[in-house]
């Protein structure tokens, strides 16, 4: 039996290394981003402009509000989350 098998995964690795696919002889694909550098450097900004990603003039309470709306959201959720594991799993009474 052990024989049996020993040969069987011979002969399997055999049939497996001779039917691999050769390796491809297409062509590679050539990346076009060179063929559209000149439209694209229009649209960047003249050299020394600081781009930096809040460039608007926003308001503070409105931006602190948000940021402390998004973040006791979270909280909140994943606290309620636990809360129900722990009541529906008996920890909690």
């Amino acid at each position: 039996p052990k024989s049996t098998t020993m040969i069987s995964a011979v002969r399997t690795s055999a049939v497996r290394a001779a039917t691999r696919r050769p390796m491809s002889t297409a062509t590679p694909k050539m990346h076009k981003a060179k063929d559209t550098w000149g439209e694209l450097s229009k649209t960047r900004p003249p050299p020394g402009h600081d781009h930096t990603v809040f460039e608007g003039p926003y308001s503070t309470p409105v931006i602190a509000a948000f940021t402390i709306g998004i973040l006791s959201t979270g909280y909140g959720m994943m606290y309620f989350g636990m809360r129900h594991q722990q009541y529906k799993q008996g920890y909690w009474k």
